[in-house]
């Protein structure tokens, strides 16, 4: 699965106008759009002054990203712009609630990626409440503290479809590489997949860089495919 999207059938989750439900606190969590924004909402979520590799609040901030505390702060600051990408820095993982941890699952089907800073494979996949997402046969080199683990996601379709996606347990059948085939006339998309990398110079920031963008674009360019075939549909 290492440098994978796994789709299953091209498709989208229903995008509407005004408010959907963030999860978790059932918070007002501002509608996605089908157009990228020309700076994507991508936020580091660390303590201050934390270090790995080259990886700083500061350099974080000069790549566009924002930096924040708490999950507080980044559930609040996903109201008022959905999130693109979430960067977790380690330490950040054990102040994770069961509330948040939902609210996190349904920002990964959404399509946000999720990347842990200085955080072994298994605790990343259990700090996210998944499956070991260590693919098979891969062995068991230590991230270390000057390196990362990429999760990525995406669920799109009828609501229907989705929710009944959810209730098979798709993400979790997806790591294990048993997919849900739903019997479906409504175009439908799931996949998942997983990166790994360091931070040990600009060269390594930058290839984080491109594979955050080069997924944020694809989801982007998923959804107003999704939004042409519903207006096509008459839905």
């Amino acid at each position: 699965m290492k440098n994978k999207l796994l789709l299953v059938l091209v498709a989208l989750l229903g995008i509407g106008s005004g408010y959907l439900l963030g999860g978790g606190h059932n918070e007002a969590a501002a509608a996605r759009s089908t157009t990228m924004p020309a700076n994507p909402h991508i936020v580091y979520l660390t303590p201050p002054d934390v270090v790995h590799g080259v990886l700083t609040s500061e350099r974080a901030q000069e790549q566009g990203m924002v930096t924040l505390q708490s999950w507080a702060e980044v559930r609040k600051a996903a109201q008022v712009q959905p999130l693109d990408a979430l960067l977790v820095e380690h330490n950040k993982f054990a102040e994770l609630s069961e509330d948040d941890r939902s609210w996190l699952r349904r920002q990964l089907e959404e399509g946000v990626v999720i990347v842990g800073i200085g955080i072994d494979i298994e605790a990343f996949s259990t700090a996210l409440g998944l499956p070991n997402l260590r693919a098979p046969g891969e062995a068991p080199i230590p991230i270390g503290d000057d390196g990362y683990i990429l999760f990525r996601a995406l669920l799109l379709g009828a609501p229907e479809d989705v929710q009944a996606m959810r209730d098979a347990n798709w993400l979790e059948r997806s790591i294990l590489g048993e997919p849900i085939k739903l019997d479906t006339r409504n175009p439908l998309s799931a996949g998942v997949g997983t990166a790994r990398g360091k931070l040990v110079n600009e060269q390594d920031m930058e290839l984080l860089r491109q594979r955050l963008k080069s997924w944020i674009e694809y989801t982007y360019q998923l959804r107003e495919e999704m939004a042409s075939n519903e207006i096509d549909q008459g839905r």
